[in-house]
């Protein structure tokens, strides 16, 4: 664990706080040279008769610039064991070792042979279908005479697949619309198997994953894509909050006024365009191995969503929300925890010393509870009655409640991929923004970008030149949680927007009132200033680092409105 302090704490610390999953090696999120040290690649050789020279040039300069930045590329005959077995020795069939983080491939086309067994090989799954079939079982039952990537691994929830393919002139055309871009991505991560899929043209590259994100970058910029998009891309690979995590329980959306403020804010999002309807993979997925392999990888989730909105509910206190240094003195420390910013009463409520614009506030650390929407839902037009989730987050435990007399075991019933963003922005703003949450504190993460130009008066931004951390990971969460701490540190009470900026991913916008919100983003999409896509991303970088440059040594990151 890193050792260094984050957002005045320790990063175990607001692990801990809130509800995270602990991890072993874990370092600073802000830090992708310490990522690269700890990412272990390998390339699988190129099909025989490969003749695309612009990828070929291109995954050469992609070994070396992994290489430069710390990253162990291991040799294929290293990284991939030749598996036990008569027919698998004599065909010399190789799996890639557990501690291999990503194997980089290019998209192979199939011979018309191969695609006649391949056709055999899944009506035969067809007649022997198991759903309790493992994702390494359900791949030998109907991936033998396939030849994509993902068979050839040992643990593909440790092992992620890259491929490289030509870029599609449509994916890189500005004028082609985002969800058009992001439907040819999900096509080309499904159709090769794959976590991340690349687009190769002689000047430029892109990047789609499960992200939905539609980067696309110049080949200039290759050595800062390297260590600040791919390598956290590899080091912390999107992964859904597993239910076994949380404490299940339920409750009833027709006496939840939350419930049906989210359900409004919905409605009210819908003329901003920002929320698209989600695509569901039943729909991209023809074969049903490769649908049943996606289900349990995604955790039984039957679609992916163009994010998600949410109202964190009012802090809940038992006792003094603050105290006194006196009375802060005579608590005592978590035996759990190595960091004495963190104490709990007589009564075992939790106290946090935070350091605030240079002051010392001892204040509780609340029971948080969040309504949001469910993972794959219509954003725009929630059932108050079955497409809101809560979860909850009280002294580092999580809870979940589902609606009531709605079965959990249905697949679509989830918490959202970005849970641990979510809680880390709510109790980060109890915290750090206490004005800002304690009506209730909406949230809209959508998956696209701001011109920097549109921030007004007390509207601020910051994470643009952070590393590109997925969804759904401790770090990306680590890092919405130290923004809020930093704008607060920054801004003051002044506050009546922010937005969280996520590269390759979109934005966290959340503020005052959602009348607000909602009125300030229909403005910014009708004038072209907010939209899907990655369009304004460049800028908000830019802009970012210009502001960088401005600030003296030692100080704080600045990102403010551009007026």
């Amino acid at each position: 664990m890193d050792s260094g302090r984050f957002a005045d704490l320790e990063l175990k610390t607001i692990i801990t706080l809130t509800g995270m999953p602990d991890q072993k090696d874990f370092v600073n999120p802000r830090d992708p040279k310490e990522m690269a040290k700890k990412v272990r690649v390998t390339f699988r050789p190129l099909p025989r008769n490969y003749n695309n020279h612009v990828v070929m040039g291109f995954r050469d300069k992609l070994r070396d610039k992994l290489s430069e930045h710390g990253v162990e590329v291991v040799p294929w005959e290293e990284a991939a064991d030749v598996t036990d077995g008569f027919i698998s020795k004599m065909l010399k069939m190789r799996k890639v070792k557990r501690s291999i983080h990503a194997v980089i491939d290019v998209k192979r086309d199939y011979s018309l042979a191969r695609k006649f067994f391949s056709g055999v090989a899944e009506k035969i799954y067809g007649y022997t279908r198991d759903p309790d079939r493992s994702v390494m079982e359900i791949l030998k039952a109907s991936g033998w005479a396939d030849d994509f990537t993902a068979r050839y691994v040992q643990d593909p929830f440790n092992t992620q697949i890259i491929t490289l393919m030509p870029l599609e002139p449509e994916f890189a055309d500005k004028e082609v619309s985002y969800d058009k871009k992001i439907a040819i991505g999900l096509r080309n991560l499904i159709a090769t198997m794959s976590e991340i899929v690349m687009g190769i043209a002689p000047d430029r590259f892109s990047l789609v994953n499960m992200n939905l994100s539609d980067s696309i970058f110049m080949n200039e910029e290759l050595d800062f894509f390297v260590l600040n998009s791919l390598v956290p891309k590899i080091y912390a690979p999107i992964k859904p909050p597993i239910l076994g995590r949380f404490k299940k329980g339920e409750f009833d959306p027709s006496k939840s006024v939350f419930a049906k403020q989210l359900a409004d804010l919905g409605k009210q999002v819908k003329e901003t365009s920002l929320f698209p309807e989600g695509s569901k993979f039943s729909d991209k997925i023809s074969r049903q191995s490769h649908r049943d392999v996606v289900d349990k990888v995604m955790e039984g989730r039957t679609g992916v969503s163009y994010g998600f909105i949410a109202i964190a509910e009012a802090p809940k206190y038992e006792g003094q929300v603050t105290v006194r240094k006196s009375t802060w003195d005579k608590f005592k420390p978590l035996e759990s925890l190595n960091d004495d910013m963190v104490r709990q009463n007589a009564k075992g409520r939790w106290y946090v010393k935070s350091s605030i614009r240079g002051k010392d506030i001892y204040q509780q650390v609340p029971d948080i509870w969040i309504a949001t929407s469910r993972s794959g839902s219509n954003k725009t037009n929630l059932d108050p009655l079955s497409d809101v989730v809560r979860i909850g987050l009280i002294k580092g435990k999580l809870y979940l409640e589902t609606p009531k007399d709605v079965d959990l075991h249905r697949k679509d019933i989830r918490p959202s991929f970005d849970t641990y963003v979510i809680l880390a922005q709510a109790m980060a703003s109890a915290l750090y923004t206490p004005e800002l949450i304690k009506n209730g504190l909406p949230i809209l993460h959508f998956h696209g970008y701001p011109d920097p130009h549109w921030f007004g008066k007390s509207e601020y931004y910051a994470g643009a030149r952070n590393p590109s951390l997925p969804c759904g990971t401790v770090e990306a969460a680590l890092l919405n949680y130290s923004a809020i701490y930093e704008l607060a540190n920054r801004n003051g009470k002044s506050m009546k927007m922010l937005c969280l900026v996520e590269s390759d991913h979109g934005v966290n916008i959340m503020g005052l009132d959602r009348d607000y919100l909602v009125s300030r983003l229909s403005d910014g999409v009708d004038k072209g200033h907010v939209m899907l896509g990655g369009k304004y991303l460049p800028e908000l970088k830019k802009n970012a680092l210009s502001s960088e440059k401005k600030q003296k040594p030692g100080t704080v990151e600045k990102e403010s409105p551009a007026h």
